[in-house]
This record gives C-alpha cells, structure tokens and sequence, in this order.
C-alpha cells in the first residue's frame, strides 16, 4: 500500500501533471457560464421558455471549432509569442479575452423584449471559449509525456469539474445574495487561476513543423488521418456513439427529476455538488483503470459499467420521490461517467498525431458535441412513451451498445502518436 500511495504521489503530483488542473479549473467553468448559466437568468427575468431553448444555439461554436483550429497554430501573438512561447502566448490572450467577455455577459442587462445584446455577448464567449478548449488539449498533449498522460487527462477532469461546481452553483448562490453582475465579476476573477498558472509552466518543446503553411495546417490533419488507415470511419462512429446514451439522459434528467416532485433545490443539491465530486472520483478511477489495463480494455469496462449505471434510473423512476434513491442514482452515474469520460478522453489523445493535435483533438471534441442534437430527439421520445421513464432509460441503455461494439474493432485504426498501438499498462 505504501509502494503504491508513493506511486500515486509522485505521478499526479508532477508538476505538469499538477498544472494541467489548474489550466482545467477556468476550462471547466466557460461552457456553464457562456451557455446554461445565462438561462437561468433568463428565467429570472422572466423570458419565454422559447428565448431560454433558443439561447442553447450559442453553443454552435463548440461544434465548429475544429475550422479555425488550425489558425491557433499558425498565428503568432506579436511580442508575447516571443516571451512566452506559442502557446503561452495564446492561453494568456484568450484567458484574458474571457474575463472582457464575463465582465461584458454580467452587464449585458437583458430583459425580456431586448435579449439581442445578451445572445452576442453569449455566442462570443462560447466561441473564446471554444477556443480555449483547442489551445488548452493541444497544451495538455504536448507537454505531457506518455506516461504523463493518463494521469494528466485525471487531474483534467478533477479541475474541470471543481470549475463547474464554481460555474453553476457558485453564480446562482451569488447571484441570489447580490446580482447577477457581482456574480460574473467574481467569476471573471476566478478566470486569474487560470492566467497563474501560465507562469508557472513551462512552453511545451517546440517540435520540427512544416505546417506553418496554410495547406498543411488546414488539410493535413485531416488527410493524415483518413490515410492512416482504410477503417477511418471506425473511430469516427466510436466517438459519435461512445457516450450518446449519456447525452440523451442529460437532456431530459432534470425534467424527469421535476416530474417526479423533486425541488429545484434538491436537484441542485445533489446533481451539481454531490454529483460532480462523484464525477471527479470517478475520473481518477478512469485514468487508473486505463493504466491498469490497455486503452481498449479500459474504455470498454469504463463504457459498460456507465451504460449499467443507466439501470438505476429505471429504479428511481418506479421508487419515485425518494432522496437516498436519488443520491444512489447520481453516485452511480456520475462516478462511472467520471470513469467513461477518463478512458475516452484517453483514447481520443493517443489518437491524435502529435504534428496536428491541435486540429485533429479539436474535430474529434466537435464530432463528440453532435452528440447534443441527436440527443434533442429524447424528448420527442419520452412524449411518444406518454411519460413512461422507465422505458426510455432502458432505451438510453441499449443506445449505449453500439458504441461498445465499436471498441472491438477500434485496433484496426493505429494510434496517431506513434503510429502503432501501444499500451498503457
């Protein structure tokens, strides 16, 4: 135990290891506050709940960040590119960037008949923090050894998780004791961990690129990856499907969760406190899942026990309004989501070839996020079961199957990093 206690300390607390969770505290954080957080302000303001489903479309960027990816390659920072380094230079500009654009989002003022001013400043933020996403992954996979990794993509989910819990209950707790505004300040302040922490690690080694020009920056990556092997279209169906059902439980858990008479307090409490600090326990047991076995064992353990958890909604919906039911139900999903989300993760980083990481992790994220509109289809199935939640969770646990399936032929495709597979272990 002493060996193995040892073992841990020196791997997750190496410092880049330890200064990928601080990158991933403000990572964490955008989405809540560009996307779902202003809805519940809306809501406050009284907006129509076409407005507040309408603002979700400010989430686009996420999906389309993968066409100005390559950009963040090629463009330099003029005088930080050359003190800090490239990707210093562009954490620090976009870091920065975010805080104009909290700061804007919490004196955007909307009411009701003037949302217009809001929806940009929304869809700016998604879009800078979009960005984010691409410099901070392609930052994590260069700086990161191979067996820095695993661990990394661990320490990822412990900081982005512990930045959302601060998005999404810690805005509404300000927001309820003093306003709105106050509570994007200090949630731009909050944005300064983030800015820290690019003085306390280090550039990532410069490694020869010839793609400082425009084709091999923008169609390079890809084509690197279609040529890599005939069966391409394997890893692209896996990431479309590994975690579908997930997205499809997401977009309608609080809705099943009113409808079974929890309160809106109740809900937070345990989906957005309890449940994240179950994700980030569980992303720790992804990663050491992962190093125990190799990537493909782990992401099909990982992905099983995930789509079992599902079973348990199926329970809360014939118990119905019972608490200890429900923090069952959120441990269990959350805890094996944390694990499925590591070993993903995981794999989607080995897959990229280090010369084009940044463009190839940020189309395998956007395939990810279409996730979302396939998933919009859940409600239009819960209405055509007339409400019968116990059907549709076992609907969402067999739309997880495929995505297990795929992993069996997922070793016909060649990681990118060396251009063989590899193990963990």
């Amino acid at each position: 135990m002493s060996r193995w206690l040892d073992d841990v300390k020196k791997t997750y607390c190496a410092p880049r290891v330890m200064g990928i969770g601080f990158f991933a505290f403000p990572y964490g954080m955008m989405f809540f506050l560009a996307v779902s957080t202003p809805q519940v302000w809306l809501k406050d303001i009284g907006a129509t709940n076409t407005d507040i489903g309408l603002f979700a479309l400010a989430s686009f960027p996420y999906m389309l960040k993968f066409l100005w990816a390559p950009l963040v390659d090629l463009i330099k920072i003029p005088y930080l590119s050359k003190k800090l380094g490239h990707r210093r230079s562009w954490l620090l500009l976009i870091h920065l960037s975010l805080m104009v654009g909290l700061l804007l989002m919490g004196f955007s003022d909307p009411t009701p008949h003037s949302l217009r001013w809001t929806a940009i400043v929304a869809l700016g933020l998604a879009f800078l923090a979009a960005t984010q996403d691409i410099i901070v992954d392609a930052y994590r996979i260069e700086i990161l050894s191979t067996k820095e990794s695993v661990p990394g993509i661990g320490m990822l989910i412990f900081g982005y998780r512990l930045g959302s819990i601060t998005a999404k209950a810690g805005t509404l707790y300000l927001a309820h004791y003093f306003s709105w505004p106050i509570a994007y300040c200090v949630m731009a302040l909050c944005i300064l961990i983030g800015v820290a922490a690019i003085f306390f690690n280090p550039e990532p080694a410069q490694r020869p690129r010839s793609d400082r020009v425009i084709y091999n920056a923008v169609v390079r990556p890809f084509t690197e990856f279609i040529k890599r092997s005939p069966y391409w279209w394997v890893p692209i169906l896996f990431i479309l499907f590994y975690r579908l059902a997930d997205a499809m439980i997401n977009n309608m858990a609080t809705s099943f969760y009113m409808e079974i008479n929890f309160t809106k307090a109740e809900i937070a409490t345990v989906t957005n406190v309890f449940g994240v600090f179950a994700t980030i326990i569980g992303g720790f047991l992804g990663a050491a899942t992962v190093r125990r076995l190799d990537v493909f064992k782990g992401v099909f353990v990982c992905g099983l026990l995930h789509a079992c958890s599902n079973l348990m909604f199926v329970v809360l919906a014939y118990i119905g309004n019972d608490i200890p039911t429900l923090y069952m139900s959120i441990a269990l999903e959350n805890l094996t989501g944390g694990m499925s989300t590591a070993a993903f993760f995981v794999y989607l980083t080995r897959l990229c070839h280090m010369s084009h990481a940044v463009t190839q992790f940020a189309l395998f994220t956007s395939i990810w996020s279409a996730q979302s509109f396939i998933a919009s289809i859940s409600g239009w199935i819960v209405d055509c079961l007339d409400g019968n939640w116990p059907v549709f969770f076992l609907i969402t646990v067999s739309v997880a199957v495929p995505g297990l399936v795929i992993i069996g032929f997922l070793k016909k495709y060649p990681f990118g990093n060396s251009g063989e597979l590899e193990s963990t272990g």
